[in-house]
């Protein structure tokens, strides 16, 4: 089962590497001048949660910062009950972390509060209600945004911590009572405590402090010697509602503290960044959008001119004040009421419609153009102050070029989160109505910063409102010159080097701000990196590399399931579409007749180009026979690149003929404002099925050699972000072996047609090999392949032309005679190109679904029967020593760290064996749990279970439903019946971690180790957590040998029965049984390998590199737990 490995001879110099890099893989190929030289696939896990799409990393800082905020709360009470101590009240701190013993006077700590106004307290119960005012000392924020914030974030559901403080203040105020602790008990005699998302008993930590204040007071009158001024400074502080172990809370990241960890400018390397709530960073924004925006009108895509653009420039400060954003549809109104000669114009590259999940269709133009949610915010705030002639003033300094007011305020929004810190940092802006202004200003907060320095905007800004790019305005900038961020190595290697810097044990990523942050992204990059290094080293420095990126690589998951659900209605039309076919013309379409037909239906039955029926007569099906019918480009492909739906139409064959390779404004003598070109513009236009982009494509008048270049460039390479960073990371940092030292990063439509036109079919569902066959596609679109392609194309549309004619791109006149020498079929590499590509791979071409024989005797023997043009073996022997079927390498999961446990800790007291329960909220509830609730067969809670199924019968088994009025335990006096919000309900818990009385689930499982004796495996999971204080110990036999650790996708193969099986490990069951995947198989298939390992006659684990090579592994030593 373990391929042999033979060292590969060092390729020819001239071989091109394909890259097809995606979200969970990289395909990878290297492709000869005449062969297949290697090609594989690397697959690793996505970067981010499945369930969520969130960061990997989340959790852990999320856990952190709880045990964080814990930790303190922990070390501060105990600092209070050490002084406690040293002041006499009690013995031991212990005393105060347990329940007030049996004799004691007042155990209900909220009534002992009461008491303490009234009579003197002892030691123990001055130190308990101290304690107990300190432990739960009430909601409170530095802030006045902060406490916004967190009102609004713990009232999204239940009560709201807003509405309870107002309330309880209320009742104070109302019913004059003297203390917090007194309005409770009187309010709220049956719970004191807060529910989970209730919080009708909230209290401020000003009104706590208050009663502190008081009980001191009471106590010193009652003659308490404990109640000394000394010790109340030391709690409640100096009055400042900072200090004091009452008040004390650890600074928020804030002032200084923030700018220590805020970055720098990209130009002015010595300026902060600044917020992107600010004017300046969300003008730049603006600027961007507006520059980069193309309208086409009269067929013609052009930007803004001077005027236009100027006045577009002001229209989103002048929205009203609760607009959330300046849409495409905004500009459009107020452009064709300032400019009557737009009338009708398009925005060029609008996003399509899209399918909302209520199922209706969104406009396009409704999407936001540009949002400035901070210029909103201030506006609202202060208009809403009474400062409305203060803010007008603000705005038009900033909007004449003087933000410096403006901008220092959002700086100061950002950077200070403390209101005291804020309030003296505003206070030096000279602000108009200041002292009103500023206490106005402090319910605001912003975050978040711009790559940018406020100095190096307010030096682009004005060249961009010149209408200059932002690349063009920065290279009029001598100190900033080209506008790419990239820093450049200053040597090229001939390794690529990496993202991260090492030390201390630990990896850092490099501070380049061009290096992307996403963490899908990098770890993909980051694998694609190892990939090509790797390669390198084994068959030396690549002529050119080209790449193709998954369109989804960096887009969070809510928009890639967006994209999966839109893509699966289309498979559902195209289905439908189908159908309806077969059951017209009793037949199953091919591809090119299905296109037809779609096309056909999409205009209505008419030609594109003549406007006259396509069928003959009614009959439907004519469309299909005797070349009555032709698909064509209306975008002339050699002159395009653009294979895509929008750009192709249903013509008849004669009308194609007479096109040739021109546009429909060329063909139909738009430029001479022809009838039928008037006729073609206004069926276009009412045609309702066309898309917008069709519709660009058919009317579009000026496509010179230059807008066919541009097209040519769009349509051929992928211009995203990510991907030029990829290609300048290679062109900067990777010695290539050729002269042209060339990266391309290439579109997904160019490789699509390629691997269309070439009948290559690749099956994702199948197999994880598909990616090597796009790797291959990508390999082999060279610029040699698209020349090739351009000329086939030309040749096609014009091979009815009977004498020279004048070429409408170059002008020159065309010599039929030449023409009829360019290339007759669609070019490929070479003859047999796909056939060998797809037996290297083990697909099969039509299905695209792995091979059942994919041996490496197989392999040689289909190689052996390609052969060059002069008829000589394509792979020597020699060559075959080296040539190995594919295997996918999977990057090993090494677990270093996580959770030792789950946070949930459940009872197993009064529990059966292998059994713990837990308190589970009714909205959680399902008729299956009703059995296993903790008494449910007890006499006494019969109607409590009874009125549980009915509820939840009657409302489809939907706790959140069933459960939304209260629900109380039947009694026979109704007034008295306790309310029920949880029960306890009984699982089954074979392992776990006893932890402080409870059981909680294991962490996840770091790995496996493997031990031996005699005849027989020995398997034991490896936690964090001690084993000592597991449920369920494996404990490994006396004398067992300890053979290897497995963790997830390391390769193992185990000989049992009469069979030996190969394939990643997944997992190992408490059960004994096992889990491995097929080397290929996309998701692991329980069907693959799950079975009882104890017995197997041997075991053995693999090492796999990058490249997919398969070695032994080296013996290791038995790494125990730290």
């Amino acid at each position: 089962m373990t391929q042999a490995v033979n060292r590969a001879p060092s390729a020819p110099d001239n071989h091109i590497l394909g890259l097809d890099i995606g979200i969970a893989s990289v395909g990878w190929c290297v492709l000869g001048k005449n062969r297949i030289i290697d090609l594989g696939v690397r697959a690793f896990d996505k970067a981010e949660t499945p369930d969520k799409g969130e960061s990997l990393n989340k959790t852990r800082r999320d856990a952190r910062l709880l045990r964080r905020r814990l930790h303190r709360r922990a070390w501060r009470l105990t600092k209070l009950a050490r002084l406690l101590k040293r002041e006499g009240l009690i013995d031991h701190i212990a005393v105060l972390k347990r329940p007030p013993s049996k004799g004691f006077k007042t155990p209900n700590l909220w009534r002992l509060r009461v008491e303490a106004l009234d009579r003197p307290l002892s030691g123990e119960e001055w130190a308990r209600v101290l304690y107990h005012l300190c432990k739960h000392r009430g909601f409170h924020w530095y802030s006045k945004a902060e406490q916004a914030k967190g009102e609004s974030e713990s009232g999204a559901s239940g009560g709201s911590v807003k509405q309870g403080l107002s309330q309880n203040a209320a009742r104070m105020k109302d019913k004059n009572y003297r203390t917090a602790a007194e309005m409770v008990l009187a309010e709220f005699p049956d719970a004191q405590r807060n529910k989970q998302r209730h919080y009708d008993k909230a209290l401020s930590r000003v009104l706590l402090d208050e009663e502190l204040g008081k009980l001191f007071v009471a106590q010193r009158e009652h003659g308490n010697p404990f109640a000394h001024a000394e010790l109340e400074h030391h709690i409640r502080g100096p009055g400042d509602q900072r200090n004091g172990l009452f008040w004390k809370q650890e600074p928020a990241l804030t002032g200084s503290r923030l700018l220590n960890m805020l970055g720098h400018c990209t130009f002015e390397t010595q300026e902060y960044r600044a917020p992107k709530a600010s004017f300046s960073a969300e003008r730049h924004v603006w600027l961007t959008r507006l520059v980069n925006l193309r309208i086409v009108v009269d067929g013609i895509a052009r930007p803004l001119n001077d005027e236009e653009r100027q006045f577009a420039l002001l229209l989103p400060y002048r929205q009203s004040r609760s607009a959330t954003k300046f849409s495409y549809a905004d500009l459009r109104k107020k452009l064709t009421g300032e400019f009557p000669r737009l009338e009708g114009f398009r925005f060029l590259g609008l996003p399509g419609a899209r399918r909302k999940k209520s199922g209706e269709v969104s406009d396009p133009e409704s999407e936001a153009l540009i949002r400035i949610p901070a210029w909103q915010e201030l506006r609202k705030t202060l208009e809403d102050a009474g400062l409305t002639t203060e803010w007008k003033q603000l705005a038009s300094d900033a909007l004449e070029g003087r933000s410096e007011i403006l901008d220092g305020i959002t700086c100061v929004l950002s950077v200070y989160k403390d209101d005291d810190e804020a309030r003296a940092e505003l206070t030096k802006l000279n602000l108009p109505h200041s002292e009103k202004m500023i206490e106005v200003l402090l319910s605001i907060r912003f975050d978040k910063f711009s790559n940018l320095s406020l100095k190096a905007l307010r030096r682009i800004i004005p060249l961009m409102e010149q209408g200059l790019r932002y690349d063009e305005a920065v290279a009029q900038i001598p100190e900033y010159g080209h506008h790419s961020q990239i820093v450049r190595s200053p040597k090229k290697s001939h390794y690529l080097p990496s993202f991260y810097e090492y030390g201390s044990g630990s990896a850092k990523l490099k501070d380049d701000p061009s290096l992307p942050r996403n963490p899908v992204v990098l770890r993909a990059l980051n694998q694609a990196r190892k990939v090509v290094n790797a390669i390198i080293a084994e068959y030396g420095s690549p002529a050119e590399v080209h790449v193709e990126m998954a369109r989804d690589l960096s887009r969070p998951l809510d928009e890639r399931r967006d994209i999966e659900r839109q893509q699966q209605e289309y498979r559902d039309r195209n289905d439908a579409a189908r159908l309806r076919f077969t059951e017209l013309f009793q037949r199953i379409p091919n591809g090119r007749d299905f296109e037809k037909w779609l096309l056909y239906g999409e205009q209505q039955g008419k030609c594109a180009y003549c406007l006259s029926p396509l069928a003959n007569g009614s009959d439907a099906s004519s469309i299909f026979t005797d070349n009555r019918t032709q698909v064509d480009h209306v975008l002339p492909y050699s002159r395009s690149f653009d294979d895509s739906r929008n750009n192709k139409v249903l013509v008849h064959t004669k009308c194609n003929q007479e096109k040739g390779n021109r546009t429909p404004y060329e063909l139909l003598d738009g430029q001479s404002d022809s009838a039928q070109w008037h006729n073609f513009v206004a069926w276009v236009g009412g045609n309702k099925s066309y898309r917008l982009a069709k519709r660009n494509r058919l009317l579009r008048k000026n496509y010179g050699r230059e807008e066919a270049q541009g097209f040519k460039d769009r349509n051929l390479n992928d211009t995203r972000y990510i991907c030029k960073f990829f290609k300048q990371y290679v062109e900067d940092n990777l010695a290539l072996s050729s002269e042209s030292k060339r990266c391309v990063v290439l579109s997904g439509q160019l490789t699509a047609l390629l691997r269309r036109r070439w009948g290559l079919t690749k099956s994702r569902d199948s197999s994880d090999r598909h990616h090597a066959l796009d790797a291959a596609v990508v390999a082999a679109c060279s610029h040699a392949m698209v020349k090739r392609m351009s000329d086939y194309a030309r040749r096609k549309e014009l091979e009815h032309i009977e004498q020279g004619f004048v070429d409408v791109e170059t002008g020159e006149v065309v010599d039929v005679n030449a023409l009829r020498r360019l290339e007759a079929h669609f070019p490929r590499p070479w003859d047999g190109f796909e056939d060998e590509l797809c037996l290297r791979i083990g697909i099969d071409r039509s299905t695209g679904r792995a091979l059942e024989d994919t041996s490496v005797e197989t392999l040689h023997e289909g190689l052996r029967r390609f052969r060059d043009t002069d008829n000589q073996p394509r792979y020597l022997d020699e060559v075959l020593n080296h040539v190995r079927p594919l295997f996918v390498s999977r990057a090993p999961k090494r677990r270093k760290g996580g959770a030792l446990h789950e946070a949930m800790i459940r009872s197993i007291k009064n529990a059966g064996v292998e059994q713990s329960y837990i308190k589970t909220p009714l909205s959680k509830l399902t008729i299956s749990k009703l059995e296993k609730i903790v008494g449910a067969h007890d006499g006494r809670n019969e109607k409590l279970i009874a009125l549980l199924r009915e509820r939840l019968e009657r409302h489809g088994d939907d706790g959140s439903k069933a459960f939304k009025e209260p629900v109380y335990k039947p009694s026979s006096n109704p007034e008295k019946a306790p309310l029920v919000r949880t029960v306890k309900v009984l699982d089954t818990q074979k392992s776990g971690v006893k932890i402080r009385g409870g059981v909680a689930e294991l962490g996840e499982m770091t790995h496996v180790d493997v031990y031996a004796m005699h005849d027989s495996y020995y398997i034991r999971p490896a936690y964090l957590s001690n084993e000592e204080d597991h449920i369920q110990q494996n404990v490994i036999p006396n004398g067992a040998e300890f053979i290897f650790s497995l963790t997830k996708n390391n390769l193992v193969s185990i000989d049992i029965g009469n069979h030996v099986y190969q394939g990643y490990f997944v997992m190992y069951e408490s059960d004994g049984r096992m889990t491995l995947r097929g080397h290929d198989q996309p998701q692991p298939d329980k069907m693959y390998f799950r079975k009882m390992v104890s017995r197997a006659k041997a075991i053995n684990k693999h090492h796999v590199d990058v490249l997919g090579n398969v070695y032994p592994p080296l013996p290791r030593q038995h790494r125990g737990l730290a």
